[in-house]
């Protein structure tokens, strides 16, 4: 539920992302130096800010289409702090980007809060004790599109995913992380009373009436316990012009249908063109066997793999 979170590895991220530079990579070897003082206190704070554009004009196009405009923004940040064997660690992932096609109004095509919380001990050299705290939602409502109609999927969270967990982490180099919990408890939590959004979320099951009618029963919660696994990759390749991270979640719940594992699966790439301008790529498949399809007519149905695709180009600044 977290990403690949040693100390040595941002230092090792900031100064490949400081490229050839060979003042900027000193500087990230300072920074990460004096982080890693374990007689002292050290906070290690950093992140970057990425702004994208999109856009198509046509004119007497004889293939047909329409006109296009998109913009998006994506912040990371992170704030990690170790002294001794101790370390506690801390990120941050807000995207947002808009769509204006046509005639039509602007939908959004990205939505993304993240947040982890992560303490944990030293016990060995490649092993770790944690516990990690997860929030997983979004900023604006969500819809699905046809024809004649629009529906409400998502809102301003709702639903809010929270994961609470403890564990061994696993870290046998700089840019991979495997985490084992076999506790975690997972709490989904909808502000709203949308049937179609809380279908999204899982939160409607079958029930019957007083008289043995069928009906949707709703919840604005839903508590799970169960294990989970999460395997985290970071690298560069190309004399540092395309970094990549890649991150698996895997989550039973212990409670009810434990084989029915919900699966998460990001996979993101920097490539870098010139100087702060970079081509972003991002994957995003999922899986929750609680997670209730709804189809552009409104229609419920069952759990179904999730994708979604990003492509982009735009400006970007580390600090």
């Amino acid at each position: 539920m977290f990403p690949v979170a040693t100390v040595k590895g941002q230092a090792d991220d900031a100064i490949k992302a400081a490229g050839t530079t060979a003042k900027k990579a000193d500087e990230a070897l300072k920074k990460y130096k004096k982080f890693s003082d374990n007689d002292s206190v050290r906070w290690l704070l950093g992140g970057d800010a990425a702004l994208s554009f999109t856009a198509t004009q046509l004119s007497n196009w004889a293939a047909g289409g329409e006109d296009q405009i998109g913009v998006g923004t994506i912040v990371n940040l992170y704030a990690n702090y170790k002294k001794g064997k101790r370390t506690f660690e801390n990120y941050g992932t807000f995207a947002y980007s808009l769509l204006k096609t046509g005639i039509r109004d602007a939908v959004k095509n990205d939505d993304r809060i993240y947040l982890v919380t992560k303490a944990g001990h030293q016990m060995s050299k490649k092993w770790y004790y944690t516990a990690s705290y997860l929030v997983r939602t979004q900023f604006s409502p969500g819809y699905t599109y046809s024809a004649t109609d629009t529906i409400r999927v998502s809102d301003f969270l709702a639903p809010v995913y929270m994961y609470l967990s403890i564990g061994l982490d696993y870290r046998p180099s700089n840019n991979f992380s495997s985490v084992f919990s076999p506790l975690m408890g997972k709490a989904t939590f909808a502000r709203s009373n949308d049937i179609n959004v809380l279908r999204n979320a899982g939160l409607v099951e079958s029930g019957k009436d007083a008289a043995g009618n069928p009906i949707d029963v709703t919840h604005n919660s839903r508590y799970e316990f169960g294990g989970g696994i999460v395997l985290s990759l970071n690298g560069n390749m190309f004399k540092n012009k395309v970094s990549y991270s890649s991150q698996v979640e895997l989550f039973s719940n212990y409670m009810e249908d434990p084989q029915n594992v919900d699966v998460t699966w990001t996979l993101q790439a920097k490539i870098l063109i010139y100087k702060n301008i970079s081509a972003d790529i991002r994957l995003d498949m999922k899986y929750d066997d609680n997670q209730t399809s709804v189809d552009k007519e409104g229609n419920p149905h069952g759990p179904k793999l999730q994708t979604k695709n990003y492509i982009g180009i735009g400006v970007f600044y580390q600090f």
